[in-house]
């Protein structure tokens, strides 16, 4: 190497400041819409490089394994540190970029200059002239020479300092997580790597230390900026979710949101649509409930037994709320004719406990009965298994939440066996209703939206079969004729964040602690194109036209996630940020969990015992907050995992 170069990478290498700050600090603004229910082939993703690297020793290839990186970090010290961590390399060697051309001309990397161009060269224009990133290999060639030997040879050589290292694992700015088949995903590591407790965590929310979100919620005056002002149709339905998602909605607005949400409404109505369907759903609702109240006046057996089930419970349903206490008493029965119209037409599972507790908030906000129960009906799509009598989707959850209060805190998780807990029941109303009755009830509401806006949209879609279920669940494109693209979506619909609640990569690097983050912060040409190319040629990266990519900051991706390094199927990633909720609200109450002792008898019906006193307490902006940074790293492992295992 020159005298220049040298200097460079060896103060990259020895820089002990290579840190990022926390997920909690630095978010990414990416989403997307992909295909559902179908492995991707070609998965591309902004401020992510996917590339190869062999090691040749004495001309014989030894070993090739893939990497996915966060674009943040690569530079030419990155791999050099890289390398010898990932290969165990105890001598030195040159590093070569293997070209993908025709003419397979192989060039030598000896500085951040040839590594951007390594990248750069790397982009393909498609026949749409859009631009994607290919593969890029890069060699090791090993060879056993003398620092002596490899100055008076070449400039092109990596050296080793006097221990045979570049640098220590624990003085690196990245983590390595191994996932299979040689595939490495090397992520930006969390500040100080995240050593505070979760108890100190938990104790920072209370005095505000937590990096908390303001109130940006959706105002009315957005929402309507959303929509055609000649039409009324929703022009950026994945803008909208994403919103949702980060901060809710004003209650105002809240009808028509959770509408959309749910699928009641979607992107292609009109006002007039909207209109229409209105009054055809309560025309046809209306039909539907007289039909088994004819039925009940008949004596029906089957009627009155189910009449007596429901009443006991819509009596007990959120009576401490104004709304279902009224004197007439109207709320609570509106509350019951839309469980007993559902029930009747929908006979599996039919009615079962629980469904009160998601149909009442519903009710609260949509207010019209008819619309209420279509909004009903799109709910249960989604979690007509949870309810269902077998008990399968429900053993996934609580299946679920143990593998991942196991990654995420082992020492709470070993508290909890030794406690003879491991089963979890004290969590079944959590993952039953959606932690509906551990928040007040207005800010339960917040819950369900974030909760639907992460959900991939054809969770709430009809069954497209024509078939009389759809008609009685009021689905718009079976009550009006008009035509409807159906979009659908999968993993990468989930929302990951959004850039109307997330620092900047300015104001997240203005608030570590101590100057320089580290990163290399001189503005490289290339570099600087391969981001502003990655947000130009957006659909490149995705496979349907309305797809909306931005440039973001790299999200650090924690050591918990190995244990998710297989590619989840639909039903449990659609259950994974209702599991990141029961996380939250585990680690809320973690020092209470970890006091109990076996003098306190029975420790199910004590932890039990001890969430009953808290229900409707708990505090569900700071338990969605942290639930938020745990599902953008899930979501975005889950996406690199589907790029590094089937990009070619």
């Amino acid at each position: 190497m020159n005298a220049s170069q040298t200097s460079t990478s060896s103060s990259l290498l020895k820089d002990d400041s290579c840190r990022c700050n926390s997920i909690d600090q630095v978010v990414t603004s990416y989403s997307s819409k992909l295909p559902s229910r179908q492995l991707l082939q070609d998965i591309r993703l902004p401020n992510i490089v996917v590339f190869y690297i062999s090691i040749n020793n004495f001309n014989q290839y030894e070993s090739r394994k893939k990497f996915s990186v966060d674009i943040q970090l690569v530079s030419y010290s990155f791999l050099i540190r890289l390398v010898n961590r990932t290969f165990s390399l105890q001598s030195n060697f040159t590093l070569i970029a293997k070209e993908a051309s025709a003419f397979k001309c192989n060039i030598p990397v000896t500085n951040d200059f040839d590594v951007d161009g390594c990248i750069m060269n790397a982009l393909e224009e498609n026949d749409d002239g859009t631009k994607q990133q290919s593969s890029v290999e890069f060699i090791v060639y090993v060879y056993p020479r003398t620092k002596k030997q490899i100055q008076s040879d070449t400039d092109d050589w990596c050296m080793l300092d006097e221990t045979g290292t570049n640098s220590n694992d624990q003085d690196d700015n990245f983590e390595v997580i191994e996932i299979q088949n040689d595939s490495i995903l090397v992520t930006i590591k969390p500040k100080n790597n995240r050593q505070e407790s979760f108890l100190q965590k938990a104790t920072g929310w209370l005095h505000g230390s937590t990096n908390a979100t303001s109130n940006n919620c959706l105002t009315k005056r957005e929402f309507y900026q959303m929509l055609d002002p000649v039409t009324g149709r929703l022009l950026d339905e994945q803008a909208f979710r994403q919103k949702i998602f980060d901060n809710g909605c004003d209650e105002s607005i809240r009808k028509i949101v959770w509408c959309y949400l749910l699928r009641v409404f979607h992107e292609s109505m009109t006002n007039d649509d909207k209109k229409e369907y209105m009054v055809k759903a309560e025309e046809h609702y209306n039909v539907m409930k007289a039909a088994w109240q004819n039925r009940y006046k008949l004596n029906d057996s089957e009627i009155i037994a189910l009449e007596n089930l429901i009443q006991k419970d819509v009596q007990r349903t959120d009576r401490a709320v104004k709304f279902f206490d009224d004197k007439e008493n109207s709320s609570g029965q509106k509350l019951f004719q839309i469980l007993m119209t559902y029930s009747v037409y929908h006979p599996e599972p039919g009615y079962v406990q629980g469904m009160n507790d998601m149909a009442a908030p519903i009710l609260y906000v949509i207010r019209d009965e008819s619309l209420a129960y279509a909004c009903f009906c799109a709910l249960m799509r989604h979690m007509t298994s949870i309810f269902h009598p077998n008990g399968i989707a429900m053993n996934r959850r609580l299946d679920l939440l143990r593998k991942t209060i196991r990654a995420i805190d082992l020492e709470l998780w070993t508290k909890i066996e030794q406690c003879d807990i491991g089963n979890l029941m004290f969590t079944y109303r959590w993952l039953l209703l959606d932690c509906k009755r551990e928040f007040p009830f207005k800010d339960a509401f917040r819950v369900f939206e974030t909760i639907w806006a992460s959900l991939p949209i054809d969770r709430f879609e009809l069954n497209n079969d024509n078939t009389l279920s759809d008609h009685d669940d009021l689905c718009p494109s079976m009550l009006c004729n008009q035509h409807r693209e159906s979009i659908l979506s999968s993993i990468s619909n989930t929302i990951l964040s959004s850039r109307s609640s997330s620092p900047t990569l300015e104001d997240a690097q203005s608030s570590l602690d101590g100057g320089d983050s580290g990163y290399r912060d001189e503005q490289i040409p290339g570099l600087s194109d391969f981001n502003s190319r990655s947000q130009r040629y957006e659909n490149s990266t995705c496979l349907t036209s309305k797809s909306t990519l931005s440039t973001a900051t790299c999200v650090p991706l924690g050591k918990w996630l190995i244990h998710f390094s297989s590619i989840d199927d639909e039903n449990h990633f659609s259950d994974m940020f209702t599991i990141f909720l029961c996380v939250a609200l585990l680690e809320q109450n973690r020092s209470s969990i970890l006091q109990i002792s076996h003098s306190n008898g029975d420790s199910d019906d004590f932890i039990g015992s001890y969430f009953t006193r808290l229900v409707r307490q708990h505090d569900a902006r700071h338990a969605l907050q942290l639930a938020r940074n745990y599902h953008r790293q899930y979501v975005l492992f889950q996406m690199r995992i589907k790029q590094l295992l089937t990009d070619n």
